[in-house]
């Protein structure tokens, strides 16, 4: 592994312009992942060029804003994408005409690409894969790429509570809070809200509807949105407002992303491994919290048969 992270640094030392990746509507790991990794690499080589690509995100602009990539930038250039399980998934237009590209990721490697590929499913999330990285080397960790890094991890880990979180995560996280940054605003910007969201999330959750008992959704259409002024960025990263519910095994968030022309399914369980019914309707991704798609509401029964099938075969995920 650690010839793996040095081959990592190696190439970030050899090129002149990199570029940095993530997946499409991203999270906070994605963010993490990617804007920790560029501030790690201008503050030690500040004679690179480094860049993040990608669609912005009105929930993590408090983090950093993509910058605005050109076809030619990547022309000779490094790629590195984090957090990204398969090239669909990927938030850029031109990432093959560059020179070499790396993948680092905790995601299940269906689908491998990439001329160096580090993948860890152990890890909480990619941006502890980056900690490890950075912090790891012999160069230098500012407070402004910790926090970034940081905040990759506590959000995929949801706060630490998630069972992948470890010894070892913890060690990291103390470290990029060492540095100094401002851990309070961290929090405060990820999870104070607004009256507004606050009135919209309670308003969904009168709209949750039980499948076969165990499994629970909302269907979240691009008239309810435009309705309550509400908009798709906003709401998607919402679907654990039914994590709590001790009746419900298996929960989901289909939410129609008119722009795009498809209707996103967020899934997440507590018990029952969820990837495989993901990775059949154009996703993937962690077994017990998954992302698809489907093109048309009725295919929602399709996709709710299958999550019930998981249930009613026992297909629960191991810790270890």
């Amino acid at each position: 592994m650690q010839d793996l992270k040095g081959t990592i640094l190696q190439k970030i030392k050899e090129y002149q312009t990199i570029i940095c990746l993530r997946h499409v509507s991203p999270d906070g790991d994605a963010y993490g992942s990617a804007f920790g990794l560029a501030q790690f690499i201008k503050d030690n080589f500040p004679n690179k060029k480094v860049l993040v690509d990608g669609e912005p995100s009105y929930f993590l602009a408090f983090l950093a804003t993509p910058n605005l990539v050109q076809q030619e930038d990547y022309q000779g250039a490094l790629v590195i994408v984090t957090d990204t399980a398969n090239i669909e998934q990927i938030d850029s237009k031109y990432w093959q005409k560059a020179e070499e590209v790396i993948k680092i990721d905790h995601h299940p490697n269906m689908i491998p690409f990439g001329e160096l590929q580090w993948i860890d499913e152990t890890k909480i999330a990619a941006s502890e894969m980056i900690a490890e990285l950075v912090l790891t080397s012999s160069l230098t960790v500012t407070p402004q790429a910790a926090r970034l890094i940081f905040t990759g991890i506590v959000t995929d880990s949801n706060r630490f509570m998630y069972s992948k979180t470890c010894q070892k995560t913890f060690m990291l996280a103390g470290q990029l809070v060492a540095t100094g940054f401002d851990l309070q605003s961290v929090y405060q910007n990820l999870y104070e809200d607004s009256w507004v969201n606050v009135r919209f999330k309670n308003y969904l959750l009168s709209q949750v509807v039980v499948y076969d008992d165990q499994i629970s959704y909302v269907k979240i259409t691009d008239e309810m949105l435009k309705e309550h002024a509400m908009n798709y960025e906003t709401v998607k990263p919402w679907v654990n407002i039914m994590s709590n519910i001790k009746e419900f095994k298996i929960w989901m968030w289909a939410i129609e992303n008119k722009v795009e022309g498809y209707i996103n399914l967020s899934i997440r369980s507590n018990a029952y491994i969820i990837n495989g019914v993901a990775e059949k309707y154009y996703g993937g991704g962690h077994q017990l919290a998954s992302g698809a798609k489907i093109y048309q509401w009725a295919d929602l029964e399709k996709v709710l048969k299958d999550l019930s099938s998981v249930i009613k075969n026992n297909i629960k995920y191991m810790e270890g």
